[in-house]
């Protein structure tokens, strides 16, 4: 029990950090070492085609953080069109359900902003 109140304490009071998707532990990031400058850079690898367009991360939605965006994503809500298609009130219970301190009119407001 006390690990899970620490865990989530630390998560509160660290969310401003930047954090891997996959990283869940807390310690400290290392700096990584400095690359030998008479070494051959790799060619740069072609970059992956993404399902969703960069504009469908839901964090630039006022009052949805990272926490919130995970929240969603476990929900089936992966993208701005599939955040606007949802019921507030069916999305407030659901987000509830999983513990979440929001509201229907917040959830409402998202939905507002995320057809937007």
């Amino acid at each position: 029990m006390w690990n899970n109140l620490m865990r989530r304490w630390l998560e509160m009071a660290t969310w401003w950090l930047p954090r891997e998707e996959n990283d869940t532990t807390h310690a400290p990031r290392q700096a990584a070492e400095p690359a030998d400058s008479r070494a051959e850079a790799p060619a740069p690898a072609e970059a992956p085609v993404a399902d969703t367009p960069a504009s469908d991360d839901l964090t630039e939605i006022r009052g949805i953080g990272p926490a919130m965006q995970r929240r969603l994503t476990g929900l089936g809500i992966y993208s701005r069109a599939d955040l606007a298609a949802a019921d507030p009130e069916t999305l407030t219970e659901r987000l509830k359900a999983d513990r979440a301190v929001v509201s229907q009119a917040q959830v409402a407001a998202w939905i507002d902003s995320a057809g937007h």
